[in-house]
């Protein structure tokens, strides 16, 4: 109603309001007492000056002192500290007042209104426990503004207990207010948030290890379960020291419970990842032949679609080698095919590897995991390059045996023809001479390490020989 009121009145009239007020002030505080010698007229008059000029000694403090000095606090409101140190200030004055002009002994008038305060304490005990709890939350600052909480407890009143999740919006001497993920405002008393156990999913800082569970039919080849699903799960933005992970965690409705393990970086990108990983578990694991578990037994499978593979395509990586043509019907029996949900994880920095890959259809990214505070506090990729229909990646594993050196995700629904370091071996060992070509195509697509320069001529002598070693070639004589 005030802010209303005060949108509605115009800044001339609320300026001419307070010069009137200070006007009927001054009157009251100088030409009162001229105008009757009563001494009640005098006290009043005194009363008037003095509590003028404690309002404006108070407000002077508190722009010149308690407004800087609690702007710099970052562990609980300042606003709720200021008004509590505000009241203590109108208290002391209202108590000095009392005391020297109206001549008020305030232990007299405490110990007469002792009966008075104690029917005044029992019927506000909801004001004044909100106060005092409000003060314990300010005095111990678990979370503070912006922080997302998350609190369990009696918090409606009802008969049993309840989980709540929103952000702090604003704390004050009787409630917290909580935006909800809906959008939401749920105002609770703090006297309830005193009596709830209370999650900070921000402080401390960091990465906060979430999961996710999901039910599949229990088989002798559970393991591949686990790894297809962990390769997905690295879709998940992620850095290296905290890479996504899948465990049998249990059984339950006649299945085994898988649990995914992820690391997230503030509650929301938590709570993308979880929806981000369920819905890979849910895509894949059909996908690949693993039914999942529900209330009434396994869900259907999903039908692959035919697995030749594109004639064109091998052709054209082929060529893309440098190799001879007729290695494209060579390999062209020992591809595999293999189908990509957007988000989900082809390869990951790091992981050994012995085999490329060429896009067949769909849109793929190089990525690099990035901190970032907008739109929310999370972890993101970082797009390093982009690759499409008939480009091509992962090389380096292929003919050194090198660790992944790069994170790939597939950034739309993808399809992609992998080569085994088998198909390969063979046709390699049978032309040994084409090794030359090969260190010129990791010449051309390779990338100077910094801080760790390598002249061009003994980078190429060392992918010779692992290439070699790799593939068992002999040695030049």
């Amino acid at each position: 109603m005030f802010r209303d009121l005060r949108a509605k009145v115009s800044a001339p009239r609320r300026v001419a309001a307070w010069i009137l007020l200070a006007v009927l002030l001054g009157a009251a505080a100088f030409v009162l007492p001229r105008m009757t010698p009563h001494p009640a007229a005098q006290r009043a008059a005194d009363v008037i000056l003095w509590s003028v000029l404690a309002y404006l000694a108070i407000r002077l403090v508190s722009f010149l002192l308690l407004d800087p000095l609690l702007s710099q606090r970052k562990s609980a409101t300042p606003g709720f500290a200021r008004d509590l140190l505000v009241v203590a200030l109108y208290l002391v004055a209202a108590g000095g007042i009392l005391r020297e002009v109206m001549q008020v002994s305030l232990g007299q008038l405490l110990g007469t209104g002792a009966i008075a305060a104690a029917v005044v304490g029992l019927s506000l005990q909801e004001v004044l426990g909100n106060l005092f709890a409000g003060i314990s939350l300010h005095l111990d600052p678990a979370f503070q503004e912006g922080d997302w909480v998350e609190i369990t407890g009696n918090l409606r009143g009802g008969p049993g207990r309840e989980t709540l999740i929103g952000q702090v919006g604003a704390m004050t001497w009787r409630t917290v207010q909580l935006r909800t993920e809906n959008g939401d405002t749920d105002i609770l008393p703090n006297r309830v948030i005193a009596q709830a156990v209370v999650t900070n999913l921000y402080v401390p800082s960091g990465f906060h290890r979430r999961t996710a569970r999901i039910i599949v039919e229990p088989r002798p080849d559970l393991h591949v379960a686990v790894d297809k699903l962990a390769l997905a799960l690295a879709g998940l933005p992620h850095p290296a020291h905290h890479r996504p992970e899948v465990v049998v965690h249990s059984s339950d409705l006649g299945g085994a419970v898988l649990e995914m393990r992820f690391w997230a970086l503030g509650f929301r990108h938590g709570r993308q990842g979880t929806f981000q990983a369920t819905r890979l578990a849910a895509t894949v694991l059909p996908r690949e032949g693993f039914r999942l578990m529900g209330p009434h037994g396994p869900t259907p499978l999903v039908d692959s679609p035919d697995s030749a593979t594109d004639a064109p395509l091998v052709a054209e990586v082929v060529r893309q080698l440098g190799l001879p043509d007729r290695w494209a019907e060579e390999l062209r029996p020992h591809l595999r095919r293999r189908l990509l949900a957007p988000g989900e994880g082809v390869i990951r920095e790091g992981d050994p590897g012995d085999s490329l890959f060429a896009v067949h259809r769909g849109e793929l990214q190089v990525v690099h995991p990035e901190a970032r505070e907008e739109p929310y506090t999370g972890l993101f990729w970082k797009p390093l390059a982009q690759l499409g229909p008939g480009q091509w990646f992962g090389e380096a594993s292929l003919l050194t045996g090198a660790p992944r050196n790069a994170t790939v995700v597939a950034l739309t629904e993808a399809e992609v023809l992998e080569l085994p370091k088998a198909a390969f071996e063979t046709s390699l060992q049978r032309e040994p001479e084409l090794l030359e070509q090969l260190v010129d195509l990791m010449d051309q697509r390779s990338h100077e390490v910094p801080g760790e320069p390598v002249p061009r001529e003994g980078r190429r002598l060392q992918w010779a020989r692992q290439v070699r070693a790799w593939f068992g070639l002999t040695p030049p004589s």
